[in-house]
């Protein structure tokens, strides 16, 4: 579609300022059961929204159909605007800006793929699995689910202010769930990783990691209601960090009253070793970009430093309400939405901690592998909920065996704070987030 002819009917119907954001995305889909390969299908999508004002009235569009008529878009785009509440804050569209950095966000091997190598490698991969989980003592062992997404998506931003940027970026999906068997039971682990490469040596070493760690949870019981030292492995801690602390750096968030966060700039807010960092230019995290969606730079921010709040995420929206220059982290939701202030890639650093170390060093933990039910945490508190579906208990440095359906509740700024004894050497990243290991003393627990 010719954006020239969407900018120029934003003029001709009056609007004082017109955004379009286009995304293309094309798909190869791999769905598995019960330890086959039941589906391969391929999918094509196509968007723009297109976002309007007039005075201090905003609101968008989204047309998914490049034949859907113009002049129909812009007639719902016009009465959208008209019947909007005044947002007394609104800025406009940002203007251009200079300092796009060079991130790594395409790989090859995902925008050169071939369906049949494709199959043929998560075949492999599946394998690969089984014959780990056999190797190690399983009687049987099957993939019972999972699914591998494969994408290109073609985005590009242009406003009335002449912002007009575009790039091309891949996208990988995986997502796999093991079942084995032995003499202790029935037991299952799983592995996900979302980020932008196919790098199928570092599938097939998680593939492995979570056929050895099934085995290990054989057998998991429910165990004493209490206090014990928690050691999230990494993948545990990327998952409830995503939960209960990244909506606080939000700038939005801030301004309105919805982060612990507020009012803290250049105070201490975790402990002395917690750095945190925005990075868009890490290679091929799903987070690297050269541009946020409203078409600013990205770049790369230190959010804590020693412990200390150094600075918070913006938007073009949220950096005007403040009179700042900082931006580059507007996202969307979907194409018509408004941007809100989102990290890139969240990373934060590790420490010196081994997990060899710490296991001889506890009295009473519980080392933490995976969890569900974290997104019912509270991000506007910090107060952290989550169900433990795999951990082995620790006592007096001696593994006792694995333990499951085991609610942890808390709060993550004590977690990162007076709670917190140490965190790991190693880490993980997914979804645009990186986190090392976590070892926090004294949290609550209890059999659901």
């Amino acid at each position: 579609m010719d954006i020239d002819l969407l900018l120029n009917k934003g003029k001709t119907i009056g609007l004082e300022g017109l955004e379009v954001y286009m995304v293309e995305t094309e798909l190869l889909n791999l769905t598995i059961s019960s330890d086959k390969v039941r589906e391969v299908s391929s999918s094509k999508t196509f968007s723009i929204g297109v976002r309007g004002y007039i005075g201090k009235r905003v609101a968008g569009v989204t047309i998914n159909d490049e034949n859907l008529r113009v002049d129909a878009a812009f007639e719902k785009l016009s009465s959208l605007i008209k019947t909007s509440v005044e947002d007394p804050n609104w800025a406009g569209f940002p203007p251009p800006r200079k300092g796009f950095i060079n991130a790594s966000c395409r790989d090859n091997r995902i925008i050169h793929t071939d369906y049949v190598e494709t199959l043929k490698m998560i075949k492999d991969l599946m394998e690969i699995m089984k014959d780990e989980a056999i190797r190690e003592g399983a009687e049987r062992a099957i993939v019972a689910e999972g699914m591998t997404r494969l994408g290109v998506q073609k985005i590009a931003t242009v406003n009335s202010e002449g912002v007009h940027v575009r790039d091309e970026c891949t996208v990988c999906y995986t997502f796999m769930v093991l079942k084995t068997v032995t003499g202790k039971g029935e037991s299952d682990k799983s592995f996900w990783i979302v980020n932008r490469r196919f790098d199928i040596a570092e599938l097939e070493s998680l593939g492995r990691d979570a056929a050895r760690l099934s085995l290990m949870f054989g057998g998991a019981r429910k165990i004493e209601n209490g206090e014990y030292d928690l050691i999230l492995m990494p993948q545990a801690a990327v998952g409830i960090i995503a939960s209960t602390l990244i909506p606080a750096f939000s700038a939005l968030n801030i301004l309105e009253g919805r982060s612990p966060l507020s009012g803290k700039l250049e105070s201490k807010v975790f402990a002395e070793e917690v750095r945190i960092s925005d990075n868009p230019e890490l290679p091929l995290e799903i987070g690297s970009r050269r541009f946020d969606d409203e078409g600013m730079p990205t770049s790369s921010k230190v959010l804590i430093k020693d412990g200390v709040l150094k600075q918070v995420l913006h938007n073009y929206y949220t950096s005007s309400r403040m009179k700042l220059e900082n931006a580059g982290n507007g996202f969307k939701r979907n194409p018509s939405s408004p941007t809100t202030p989102y990290p890139t890639n969240f990373f934060v650093h590790p420490g010196e901690v081994k997990l060899e170390d710490l296991q001889r060093e506890v009295k009473k933990a519980l080392i933490v592998y995976e969890t569900i039910g974290q997104w019912m945490s509270n991000p506007f508190n910090g107060d952290v909920k989550a169900t433990i579906t795999h951990a082995l208990l620790v006592e007096n440095g001696e593994v006792k065996g694995p333990v499951k359906g085991v609610l942890v509740t808390g709060n993550i700024y004590e977690w990162l704070g007076n709670k917190l004894n140490g965190l790991g050497r190693e880490t993980f990243a997914s979804e645009g987030i990186v986190a090392p290991g976590v070892w926090i003393e004294k949290v609550k627990v209890a059999t659901e």
